[in-house]
Order: structure tokens, then sequence, then C-alpha cells
């Protein structure tokens, strides 16, 4: 018996139904099955699924009379096999890791209802960023897609999706009914796992529908009376928060009263990877210091005295074509290794195969501009922070003031150093305090020498000593 039942509702998308079941049949997770109904599609539709469930023996169809998605998807979850459900409309798709991420969620007791965060795509290209769904958000507003992995069992106790709801808001039902009159709990996986396509508004069934929506949310506060009460507190809130943010802001790493900077958040207002340790941007990431990692994540092999040297000179003769050459395969992440024969350095992370000629303008362009930011940050009235996490290179800190001396009179901003060397006399998990050693620059040890044993032990060590730096 398969785990999860993905259930497809199919009404007339012969355009669309394909790249949905694409999306599914490419599953990292694989012990699913896929129950297609068709609601009287007049088009291709049906002989598509056919062709589909002919190739892979995971895809069941159901035929019925036009009634709509309600009616569909009620049909079809109750025929399903599985313990869990995952509705998916038939114009949408998933990330191959889609499946696992919500089960794995699901299964480690994360919450009742496993969502993720949402793509558009089609028409616009762009997050479809969505508030936190508590009750109080909820009350307000759909904070959800209607594709989200639920127990069956759960979806029995709510009585299925009502057929009030079946022009439209369904899924908004659906969910409010688990939230509120079940007391479930609803977690998003951080991640971006679900690609919602928007078509022409004329396509589009809330569009077609729109009139009606208000009818169905003075339905929605009559079946749910609790609603009420955080939309009447929401609207009681809403002039206070607005003086609140009128009075007091937060921006440019400050704290703000009536526009006048009162207290700075945190030491530095960017923090930059430079390298050269490859997990030095996660740390930042989750110490919520970084700004950006910098053009430097792809250069293998090189000192910090080659980067720095890089960076006073504002990356001239950096990244140009004719001064590469190819190496090999990089065994890691098989990606291509090329050499650039001016400076000596190796780039080892953003070449797919192919004709380099073609691959280069795309990946040139990008870090074209992460230098040109960089370069914007650093000539800017702030404070920054370049990090430096040595694997196996050497370098005196006379030639690193020196450098870091340079660099702060050729632009604006203050910048400080931090460089963490590699000791091998250091036990692993310890670490030699940072100290300031000169106006500039900042210098600690730790102990990292093999990858990837001492990874994780590595990570800690950094965090600690980033924590005590940057904070």
């Amino acid at each position: 018996m398969p785990k999860i039942s993905v259930i497809i509702p199919v009404y007339n998308t012969e355009l669309y139904v394909a790249e949905t079941l694409d999306s599914v049949i490419n599953q990292t997770f694989t012990d699913w099955e896929a129950i297609c109904i068709d609601d009287g599609s007049t088009d291709n539709s049906l002989r598509i699924l056919k062709q589909y469930a002919k190739q892979d023996k995971r895809i069941r169809i159901i035929k019925q009379k036009n009634r709509g998605v309600v009616s569909a998807r009620n049909t079809a979850i109750n025929q399903s096999k599985s313990e869990y459900i995952y509705p998916l409309d038939s114009d949408d798709v998933i990330a191959p890791n889609c499946l696992e991420k919500l089960y794995n969620a699901i299964i480690s007791g994360k919450g009742d209802i496993i969502t993720s965060r949402v793509m558009y795509f089609g028409r616009k290209h762009t997050e479809y960023v969505l508030k936190k769904p508590t009750k109080y958000n909820m009350a307000r507003n759909n904070c959800l897609v209607n594709a989200a992995l639920f127990k069956k069992s759960d979806f029995e106790n709510c009585g299925g999706y009502d057929t009030a709801f079946n022009i439209a808001l369904e899924d908004y039902d659906f969910w409010l009914n688990m939230l509120f009159n079940k007391n479930k709990k609803i977690y998003r996986v951080p991640e971006i796992l679900f690609f919602y396509r928007l078509k022409q508004k004329t396509d589009s069934r809330n569009y077609q529908n729109r009139s009606k929506h208000r009818d169905l949310i003075r339905l929605l506060y009559k079946k749910y009376p609790s609603m009420k009460k955080y939309v009447l507190f929401g609207k009681f809130i809403k002039p206070f928060r607005k003086l609140f943010r009128f009075i007091f802001k937060i921006q440019d790493n400050r704290i703000k009263i009536f526009k006048i900077p009162v207290y700075k958040l945190h030491k530095y207002d960017t923090v930059i990877s430079v390298g050269s340790a490859c997990f030095v941007p996660d740390v930042l990431k989750k110490l919520k210091l970084r700004d950006f990692s910098g053009p430097f994540d792809w250069m293998y092999g090189s000192d910090v005295l080659t980067r720095l040297k890089f960076v006073k000179n504002e990356f001239k003769n950096y990244f140009n074509f004719e001064d590469f050459e190819l190496v090999g395969e990089n065994p890691d992440n098989g990606k291509m290794v090329y050499k650039n024969t001016r400076s000596g350095i190796v780039y080892n992370h953003d070449f797919p195969h192919g004709d380099f000629k073609n691959i280069f303008g795309t990946i040139a362009t990008k870090y074209q501009r992460r230098t040109e930011r960089m370069v914007s940050q650093l000539d800017n009235d702030r404070d920054v922070l370049l990090v430096f996490s040595e694997l196996g290179q050497s370098c005196t800190t006379d030639k690193l003031i020196k450098m870091i001396d340079a660099i702060n009179k050729k632009f604006s901003a203050n910048i400080d150093l931090l460089y963490i060397a590699h000791d091998s006399n250091i036990a692993l998990g310890h670490f030699v305090k940072p100290k300031r050693i000169s106006k500039h620059l900042i210098y600690a040890k730790y102990h990292y020498d093999k990858f990837p044993d001492e990874l994780s032990q590595a990570r800690k060590i950094l965090k600690k000593i980033l924590r005590k730096v940057a904070r």
C-alpha cells in the first residue's frame, strides 16, 4: 500500500497535465499513487491521462461527469489507499524532492498539515509570499495553497471538502475546518517545493467566480464564528501598528525613532564571506549576519591575499573568457573545472557540462553583478566585516595588515578582516579566542583539516567565533 496518494482533479487541462504528471513521476520519494479524476473533460486530457497510466502503474484514472473540483477531490480521496493525502491541481507542478520533504516533516511530528514555500510560474516568475499560517492570519486571509500533505483520517474526521464551496474557496474552508474545529497544527517547510501556475485572469476559476466570493466569505464566518474575533482584533490594532511604524523603524541595521538612528543591531552593517572554507556562508546565514557571500564561493585553492588583491583592484581582469582553460571534472559535484591562466585561480562550482563558450556568458554576467555589489558595499559609509576561514593555506599577519589597510584607503567603508587561521596543534572542537591585532585585522585560530570528516565540528567553532566578533 503506498504511503502518499496524490489527488489530481482534471478538467480540460490538456496543455498542462503532462507537465504536472512528469513532476510527480520524477519524485525522489517513490512510494506514492496518483489518482487522476477526470471531471468530464471535453478536450484531450483523458487521452493524455491514459497514456501516462499505461506507462506508470502508480497512476490511476477515475472518470465522472462534470461535477466540479470539490466532488472530484472527495471521490478520489475516498478511493485512495494511502495514509497521507496530497492534493495537486492539474496545471501546477512540484519540485523533485517535494513529497520526500513533506513526508519527512509529517512523520517527524512537525505538523498535521505540511505545506511549503511557493513559486509562481507561467504569467509571472516570482515567489508567492504567504504569511505564517497562524489562526490570526488564516482568519483574515488564506495563507495556504491547495497543495499540502495531511492524513486521510483527518480528512474523514472533517467530513471532506464542503460542496457549498464548489465554485471557489473549497481549500480555504477545509484548512479552516482543520485549524479551528480540529485544532490541527500547520507547518511550512522553508523551501520552495510547489510551483503555482499563473494563467491569464480570464482562465482562472477564482477570477471567473469573483462575484460570489463575498457570499462565500460570509458563509465561512457563519461556519467558524471565532474567525470574527481575529478579524475585529486586526481592525482594532491596525491604527496603532501604523503609528508604531511611523515612530519606530528598523532600517540599515539600525533602530530609528522618527528617522533618527538610536541603536545599532549588529556591530557590522554588512558581513561578507571571502572564503576559503566552503561552509562559511552557511554559518553566516544561520547567525543572520550574512548580507551576501560575495563573489568568492567558487574560487578554489586561492589564498586570502590573492582574493584581497582582487578586492583592492576592484576585480579588474577577474573573469575574462580568453584567460580560461579546461582542467577537468570536479568529482564532488560533477561540475567542470576551469583555470584562469592569468591569475592561477581555479573555478570549480558553477560550470556544468556543455559548450564552455555558451555557458560562460551567463555565469560571467551573474558574477559581474556580485562583484559590483561587493564594491558598492565597500564604497559606502558602512561598517563591513570580511571573513576568511583558512583551509590549509597560510599567511603572515604582517602581509594581511598591510593589505587590509590598503583596502581601507581604497574604499570609503570602515572595513575589518576576520582571519581564522588553521592550527593543527589545536584540539578539534576548540579555538583561540579572536583578538584584534591591528586597527582592521581580527585574528583567531581553529583546527580544521579533513573534509568532510571534521565539517560539523568546524561549523560549530566558526559559529562561536563569528558570534563573538560580529554580533
